[in-house]
């Protein structure tokens, strides 16, 4: 059986190391970012050069400026999704974010992880994790989703978290790590929480 290759080893969650091939595609990748983040959010033509740049693109997206990514085509994005600026997803593994999902500004999205042991980090040795963010979810500015957590749909993750574990669906998180505040009424007639002065994102 043929060995795989180092890009083929990322995407299966086995430990790799960077080779020319991944430096390549890192690369073009970051010249497709210098073309999106000097583009304005709802140019025609952006809006095409999104569609191959990343893995798949549904309608009605919204990419704000200073974006950054790994690779960019193992991002998929369904309908309907709004990323705001500043937002920055290390895609060396599958990231798939769902319809009419909210990214606020800052929010970092990270499939990558490094080895505990420092002589096999410096020696480049790298692991990383698919993540799923599932339909109408809400990311709080400057939060971060960390290698191999879905959250759910209609969940919330509050402004600042960092989610280390999978997030159930119609639930609201926050702190450091994240971990459950409340669960979420999608029935709720009142459009925002009257009984409490926080501010969970933006």
């Amino acid at each position: 059986m043929e060995e795989r290759t180092n890009y083929e080893k990322m995407l299966n969650e086995e430990e790799y190391m960077p080779d020319q091939e991944l430096a390549d595609l890192a690369y073009e990748c970051s010249k497709g970012l210098l073309y999106i983040n000097s583009h304005p959010a709802r140019d025609a033509e952006r809006q095409k050069f999104l569609e191959d740049f990343f893995g798949s693109i549904g309608s009605h997206v919204t990419i704000k400026g200073n974006f950054n990514c790994d690779y960019g085509k193992n991002i998929y994005i369904d309908d309907g999704t709004i990323i705001n600026c500043n937002v920055t997803i290390l895609d060396t593994n599958k990231v798939t974010i769902g319809k009419d999902v909210f990214i606020a500004p800052g929010v970092v999205i990270s499939a990558a992880t490094h080895p505990l042991d420092a002589e096999r980090r410096v020696t480049r040795h790298f692991q990383s994790h698919p993540i799923m963010i599932k339909d109408r979810a809400w990311i709080g500015a400057n939060a971060t989703i960390l290698t191999g957590v879905t959250i759910g749909k209609n969940a919330v993750v509050a402004a600042g978290a960092v989610v280390t574990k999978d997030v159930p669906d119609n639930c609201l998180v926050g702190g450091v790590p994240a971990k459950i505040i409340k669960e979420i009424n999608q029935n709720s007639e009142i459009g925002f929480d009257s009984n409490s002065k926080e501010i969970y994102g933006l």
